[in-house]
């Protein structure tokens, strides 16, 4: 019996431990794009307003954040997918 419940403690603990790696994988993702968002966002408004003042930088700027933010998170989540497939062929 007592070994029953540190065999199934045993399975949670591994359980767990796969799903605080896959939450750490969402909220990279998550941190990766808007970080980036937010950078490209601030560059275009400080030369905007340094600058012209009509909004134009501002927009470019936030676009470019944009993709680059979607790009920089899917990059980080082929690179996890990759380890995943890694460890799996090992196995």
């Amino acid at each position: 019996m007592a070994e029953d419940r540190k065999d199934k403690q045993k399975i949670n603990s591994k359980e767990y431990i796969q799903l605080f790696k896959k939450t750490n994988i969402i909220t990279s993702f998550g941190i990766t794009v808007i970080s980036n968002i937010a950078i490209g966002g601030l560059i275009g408004y400080y030369l905007d307003k340094w600058t012209f003042n009509n909004k134009v930088l501002l927009l470019i700027f936030l676009i470019l954040g944009i993709v680059s933010g979607i790009y920089n998170g899917i990059k980080l989540l082929m690179k996890e997918a990759e380890k995943e497939n890694g460890k799996d062929k090992k196995s």
